[in-house]
């Protein structure tokens, strides 16, 4: 027995304990280990080695057993029945029973050789050296996964998925290896089958008396994740600067299913989905708003006047949130052809997704088909891929207005629980006390959907000139087109007192490329090298028009007619714009004896959104790799399969800043008389800046692959360090230049971490057991600010402002507020602090960290910031007899949310608003002292200081994000149906976490870096039922 064996088997048994699953022969009938049978032999590899855990059945049937340390194994079987040999790595063998066998597997080549899609090509996975995290279809799971970014969420290190709204279609922020920018975006490059895409949105905005949203639509949930293949992530320079100033994010790659070569299989996909909304914030029920709300009235020094005082509860209270929010049920089928001959494979496919909501009236629908036809001839190949689908996404109010603005989850957590919802008439009835909607007519009296349009193609040819040498064209497009209807009606404030409100917004993205490659591949007697040189020419586009309408003499027409409404208050809108990408590229690899790997990229972007003197960028990479499994004093050590060293560095850049930021454009200015007529003026509305460029980073990256027990146990390790220098500031100017500011480069930041990703086979046989393990650190640092002094920045809610610091030697967009060491107890107390403040007992006791006896905001301090420090996934997958169970958590830990929900019940608008029940109900009192809340008898007498360490809370979380038991039909061998399988899912089952509001995995601000909850969307479990069915 061989010691790497023995360890094995040791700790396999370890890990299977620490799970609490029990593996023991007596448990699986039919399933002998280690005892002698009819039948018996033993099965190794080509070189000779025993192959341990290998499965040993007999054809047709449940009888069987796996191979022991040495390989060796036993079954009961009559002599010439054929037994079926298979182990993870190695090509199935079927022999017919002896009583004395020798079975030798050969290694899978394929598999052995997977190949991973980069940058304008593909390499296999043994020979990267760059950092690239590759998922294939059978990573991604069964379930709900409404778009591709969701199916990356906690699967990969270095990689945050964090949602911006729960809603359905609503946005998913992605950020690979931290944040590098504070005005471009963060936000990676998506190209989908050789298509760099464009994740802007078509329209934006809500229109007229339409509450804002924050977070932004999801741009890509119109791809349909059924026909998705595979997805590489690109994480280092060295991936990532082949696509140079649209890199410095990273880059994710998709690539959709073909077809295959055989006769012609028919796939259906289908699942239906039961949404449950997981908690939402309570709030006061109508006996306790009264009584409190009451009781803060009586106390002296409330200042609220008796007109205030909480009359008679109507109809038994309203309980405002439960009649917003449902059960709802999503459904989704998809229905595939492929197949194809030695030249042509085609494939195909259409798919219907309905989701209803947790909100009622909000819901996302998605049509979609796609073709894909592929031709191999001996010299020349070709191919063509093409998407198209229509969407329908219903939003209903949200994001982060206020008062009568405000949105649906705002006015139902804010209105009076003692109102009865109609009055006698069947109107909507509202509070005289509120400047707040009421909830219901906001929810059917201020409607908004979106028609989308997208079409997305690539066409390609690859010719042979001569052996070794190709050529290839490739083209694309992607168009989409939206029309946005939102419509304000008169059952509400606004829409009364406008006799209603039409918006519409319509506009048209569209994406053109166009490309020429060369590859040049050249084996020589000690290695091998690969060279690519190209051009690529992309051009994006982007118009739209909106118009808002009112004054209409009823709601019948909405917006169907806007010519009913008053024309002198029409206003209309319109905008067209573009950029261009002329970019040449190169790569060498070179392959020195399957031991030294070496790569260099180079990438010349000329870019029309930059000034005149900097319209071309340069961004080199190289990298190496040293395959040190392939030395032979290696291999003599029997420990490892797979062990790689490999360095990396380049330049990358990020572009993703908007159109005409270098040059002046101009505004409406002031109206004047000439001539007897007005005329209307223009006027730069900025400074050009003829030396405005990309934002550049600098990216160093250490890795190492280790694989061990015939790779059953991988084991990949990395750090990185990344620099962006030329970050886009708005730097102060002399008001002598007729502007305040200018946008130009000078910014510097920082991120640095370590990747952890593991991977392990534990059981094979009859019994699977694999678990995958991925953890992420990540540490940000704001470097240099080129002079500029600190930036205190944002706003959310009514009274919430300066809630963050951009600030050389912190992280980015850290919170900025007030530590507090409890509530003042007594009037003794107070005096005998010294304080100069007008506090009284039961007032927040705010630190002065200044020590002159005064709180203000010179006293504030750096509360914590929004960017994880460390992400982990982890996963289980459990297999027997064609039964699976897939267990998945993921966490983030350290990182901190500011909780708005919190800030309006610590400083509420007015009085009668409905406030928070927690943190009400167990509040100071001269009678029950608190440590934790005050008294809110005067909250506003030190003044509002919202951003504090109780409003700004941990959100760290551990959470089971999936549960499924999927089921293998077993099918026999004249059955048409090749493939059955049935799957139960759920989905965000469980959060563990210390945080006080709603979910700290979801962000609607709409940042990367700076986290606000406030009136996010509801999150919910799901639980799904589905099927696969091939024939």
């Amino acid at each position: 027995m061989h010691n790497h064996q023995l360890f094995f088997l040791v700790l396999g048994s370890i890990l299977l304990s620490m799970s609490d699953c029990v593996y023991t022969a007596a448990a699986m009938p039919n399933v002998t280990v280690a005892k002698q049978q009819a039948v018996s032999g033993t099965v190794k590899d080509a070189t000779g080695m025993p192959i341990i855990g290998a499965s040993v059945f007999v054809k047709g049937s449940n009888n069987g057993t796996i191979t022991d340390v040495d390989g060796k194994f036993f079954l009961n079987a009559e002599p010439g029945t054929i037994l079926v040999f298979s182990s993870i790595g190695y090509i199935n063998a079927e022999v017919a029973a002896s009583l004395e066998m020798n079975v030798v597997l050969q290694e899978d080549q394929e598999l052995l050789d997977e190949v991973v899609v980069i940058g304008y090509g593909t390499v296999r996975k043994k020979d990267l050296t760059g950092s690239v995290s590759s998922f294939r279809k059978k990573d991604m799971g069964q379930g709900v996964n409404a778009s591709l970014s969701a199916l990356m969420e906690g699967r990969a290190a270095g990689v945050r998925v964090t949602q911006s709204s729960a809603e359905p279609g609503g946005g998913i922020d992605v950020q690979i290896r931290g944040a590098g920018s504070v005005n471009a975006s963060s936000a990676p490059l998506y190209v989908v089958d050789g298509l760099p895409i464009e994740t802007n949105n078509v329209v934006s905005g809500q229109g007229a008396n339409m509450p804002g949203v924050s977070a932004a639509r999801n741009p890509i949930s119109n791809i349909n994740p059924s026909d998705i293949e595979s997805i590489e992530v690109l994480k280092d320079a060295s991936a990532t600067a082949i696509y140079g100033a649209r890199g410095a994010n990273g880059v994710i790659i998709v690539t959709t299913k073909k077809g295959s070569t055989g006769k012609a299989k028919v796939t259906y996909d289908g699942y239906v989905a039961l949404q449950d909304p997981k908690k939402m914030i309570s709030v006061l029920n109508a006996e306790d708003y009264k009584r409190i709300l009451n009781e803060i009235q009586a106390t002296p020094g409330s200042g609220v006047s008796d007109t205030e005082i909480v009359g008679d509860i109507e109809d038994g209270g309203t309980d405002w949130q439960s009649l917003l929010i449902r059960k709802a049920v999503l459904h989704s089928h998809s229905l595939s052809l492929t197949g194809g001959g030695k030249d042509m494979k085609y494939f195909a496919s259409v798919n219907v997704f309905n989701q209803d909501g947790v909100l009622k009236e909000s819901g996302y629908d998605r049509y979609d088909g796609r073709i894909n036809l592929e031709y191999s001839g001996k010299k020349f190949r070709a191919g063509a891929n093409m998407t198209t689908s229509y969407s329908v996404d219903k939003v209903v109010p949200l994001g982060y207005g206020t008062n009568e603005e405000g949105g649906l989850l705002y006015s139902a957590r804010n209105y009076d629980p003692t109102q009865a919802v109609k009055n006698e008439d069947g109107t909507y009835k509202r509070s005289s006390f509120l400047n707040v909607e009421n909830p219901l007519a906001l929810l059917y009296g201020k409607t908004s959907k979106t028609n989308n349009y997208r079409t997305l193609g690539t066409y390609w040819a690859d010719y042979t000139i001569l052996p070794g040498w190709s050529v290839k064209a490739n083209i694309g497009f992607d168009v989409r087109t939206s029309r946005r209807d939102t419509y304000v009606s008169q059952l509400t404030q606004d829409g009364r007192a406008n006799n209603g409100v039409a918006n519409v917004f319509s506009g048209t993205r569209a994406n053109y490329l166009g490309e020429l490659t060369t590859t040049y591949i050249k084996d020589f007697r000690t290695g091998t090298l690969n060279t690519m040189l190209g051009v690529t020419y992309q051009k994006f586009s982007h118009n739209a028009f909106n118009v808002t309408a009112k004054g209409f003499p009823g709601d019948d027409t909405v917006t169907d007619n806007l010519g009913l409404g008053d024309s002198s208050l029409t206003t209309v809108g319109s905008s067209r714009e573009n950029n261009k990408l002329l970019s040449f590229i190169g790569r060498v690899n070179y392959n020195l004896k399957d031991i030294y790997l070496f790569t260099a990229t180079l990438r010349v972007d000329g870019s029309s959104r930059f000034g005149v003197n900097n319209k071309f960028g340069y961004f080199p990479s190289a990298a190496f790799a040293l395959k040190a499994a392939n030395y032979d004093f290696i291999k003599d050590l029997d420990v490892f399969d797979d062990l790689k060293l490999r360095l990396s560095y380049g330049r990358t850049g990020n572009q993703d800043i908007g159109n005409y930021m270098s040059i002046t454009t101009y505004s409406m200015g002031g109206s004047l008389i000439l001539d007897d007529k007005k005329v209307v003026t223009f006027e730069p509305s900025r400074l050009a800046n003829p030396d405005l460029k990309w934002e550049t980073t600098s990216q160093y990256n250490v890795g190492l692959d280790m694989a061990f027990f015939r790779s059953r146990l991988s084991v990949s390790m990395e750090y990185f360090y990344k620099y962006t220098s030329d970050m886009l500031f708005n730097r102060p100017i002399a008001a002598s230049t007729g502007y305040t500011q200018r946008l130009e480069n000078v910014g510097d930041i920082s991120n640095q971490g370590f990747e952890l990703t593991v991977n392990s086979r534990n059981f094979e046989g009859p019994f699977i057991w694999n678990t995958s393990f991925n953890l992420g650190t990540l540490k940000n640092r704001v470097e240099n600010l080129g002079g500029i002094p600190d930036m205190i920045h944002t706003g959310a809610g009514q009274t919430t402002s300066q809630i963050a610091i951009i600030r050389e030697g912190e992280p980015l967009n850290s919170f900025y507020g007030y530590k507090t060491d409890g509530i003042w107890q007594s009037k003794e107390e107070i005096v005998n602090s010294g304080t100069k403040d007008s506090v009284e007992p039961g007032d927040i006791r705010f630190v002065d960290q200044t020590g002159d006896n005064t709180v203000n905001s010179e006293d504030r301090v750096i509360l914590g910031n929004s960017i994880p420090k460390v992400t982990i996934g982890f996963g289980n997958e459990f297999s027997y007899k064609g039964i699976t169970l897939n267990v998945f958590f993921d966490a983030a830990i350290g990182f901190k949310i500011l909780n708005n929900s919190i800030v309006e019940s610590f400083y509420p608008v007015s009085h009668r608003r409905n406030r928070i029940a927690d943190m009400y109900l167990n509040r100071w009192t001269p009678e029950h002292p608190s440590d934790k809340y005050p008294s809110f008898v005067n909250p506003t007498r030190q003044g509002t200081r919202p951003v504090n360490d109780m409003t700004i809370q941990d959100g760290s979380y551990l959470r089971l994000q999936t549960v499924q038991l999927s089921y293998n039909v077993p099918l026999g061998e004249k059955s048409r149906i090749s493939n059955l399988m049935f799957y139960v899912t759920g989905q965000n089952l469980a959060t563990i976490t210390r945080y006080s509001g709603q979910d700290p995995s979801v962000n609607a601000n709409n940042s990367s870096t700076l986290r606000i909850d406030f009136n996010s969307y509801p999150t919910y479990r799901t639980y799904t039922f589905g099927m696969n069915l091939t024939f």
